[in-house]
């Protein structure tokens, strides 16, 4: 009769110690469970937003995505973050079996699954900065450095254009009963002594090549000294205003250029300030939605776990 109370009870005890062992370490698999069930369910669920309107930017078109995001879709963000981690919790703490411990797991949960999250997000963030970098660097390659080409390479042309003018010139004064070669001979020498004397960095031997530039004139189309002279130095005047109207278009673009910069930085700054305006609203609402999200997800493995008890006392 005295023993047969301390039966039940060691088999009470006995039982106890079966049905709750985990009590004394976490189900990491549960916690797994929940966290890709977080995961799937946030993403079902923005896939339902998008499709309703909700979703009022686009990660591959936009380049600053957060500066379209309004109220609606931050209350909708956070309400799809809060049911997915509840959800995920619930998963997390009905796997894990045991009440003590539900809160434990969907706590886990919730913290995995933003590691996750956060993880994804900075690859994301970096290689959009990298792609945001490098089409920046292929449009300005596009649009400033050849602007600058064409202008040189325009201005060059009609430097070229105005020396071979002066050989034409020049060649139009050899005496009609010259030789018949002398009209390409002429042509030749009067060019090379034109591009020496106005060849860019030669100030300091302009002299002597205009001295040479008059006796080529004088030698191969038989101008009087006089006559070679007045027209070495027309050409210098008409060469010197050339290059003069260059320089003040070449001054005005640059001018133009410097506007449009500080205009580009002036806007740059303006929507930098924008972006991080907003990103500070996206944080708020983010802490605000996770920090719910983490007691959603705590309630959640809690009451898995009291219904994985349940379960298992009624079978």
């Amino acid at each position: 009769m005295n023993n047969e109370p301390s039966v039940p009870a060691t088999q009470e005890n006995m039982q106890t110690a079966v049905d709750c062992p985990r009590h004394h370490f976490i189900c990491w698999e549960a916690v797994l469970a929940g966290t890709v069930t977080a995961f799937g369910i946030h993403l079902l669920l923005i896939t339902l937003g998008a499709g309703a309107g909700l979703a009022a930017f686009s990660h591959q078109s936009d380049t600053n995505p957060v500066a379209s995001i309004g109220a609606g879709v931050a209350i909708a963000w956070s309400l799809f973050v809060i049911i997915a981690l509840s959800c995920g919790g619930w998963v997390a703490g009905r796997c894990s079996g045991c009440r003590q411990s539900g809160c434990l797991h969907g706590t886990l949960a919730w913290s995995l699954a933003l590691t996750i999250a956060l993880g994804l997000f900075c690859a994301s963030a970096g290689l959009k900065a990298i792609i945001t970098h490098h089409e920046s660097w292929v449009m300005n390659g596009k649009t400033t450095t050849p602007g600058e080409s064409d202008w040189a390479k325009a201005g060059t042309e009609r430097s070229r254009d105005q020396l071979s003018s002066f050989t034409e010139e020049a060649v139009q004064s050899i005496p009609t009963n010259a030789a018949p070669k002398a009209g390409t001979r002429a042509q030749r020498e009067v060019g090379f002594a034109v591009t020496k004397l106005f060849a860019p960095g030669n100030a300091s031997a302009f002299p002597a090549n205009r001295l040479e530039a008059i006796n080529v004139l004088m030698v191969y189309t038989e101008m009087s000294a006089a006559d070679a002279t007045t027209t070495i130095d027309a050409w210098t005047i008409s060469f010197k205003n050339l290059q003069a109207e260059l320089d003040k278009v070449k001054m005005e673009m640059r001018t133009l250029a410097a506007v449009a910069e500080q205009k580009a930085k002036a806007a740059a700054d303006t929507a930098a300030d924008q972006r991080a305006h907003k990103f500070a609203s996206a944080a708020r609402w983010s802490f605000f939605a996770l920090l719910v999200g983490l007691l959603g997800a705590s309630l959640g493995g809690w009451c898995g776990a009291k219904c994985a008890l349940r379960h298992r006392h009624l079978h």
